[in-house]
């Protein structure tokens, strides 16, 4: 895709414009961008910018906030959820296909289990 105002080819943001009823595409490469918030702000017009485009000199990118997607203390917690849903599917279907021991043992389990969730406060 190509800047729409200087036409090269590497484009940074794609902003969506609706006017009158039409949503157009609008895509504009980084160099664009600080003309256009260079202008916004020589005429004062900075907040105005911002809440139109979303986007400001500095703003941080949500997708490289973090260096991890979770932190290391909410894994376990996580882990201990996913295992209880997938108990929880088992149990089900030895209800459905009516094994009656294996559903008993794994409802103690789920016991067990929320007990611990529950202690952990995870």
């Amino acid at each position: 895709m190509k800047c729409q105002f200087c036409n090269k080819d590497r484009v940074d943001r794609v902003f969506y414009i609706n006017w009158m009823g039409t949503v157009y595409q609008v895509p504009v490469c980084a160099d664009c961008l600080q003309k256009m918030w260079n202008q916004a702000a020589a005429t004062g017009k900075t907040e105005e910018f911002k809440n139109y485009t979303g986007w400001w000199p500095g703003k941080r990118d949500p997708r490289h906030l973090g260096d991890r997607a979770f932190p290391e203390k909410a894994v376990p917690g996580l882990i201990r959820r996913r295992r209880l849903a997938a108990l929880r599917i088992r149990l089900t279907e030895a209800a459905e296909t009516e094994n009656y021991e294996e559903a008993a043992k794994l409802r103690d389990d789920i016991a067990v289990m929320e007990k611990e969730v529950c202690t952990h406060g995870n």
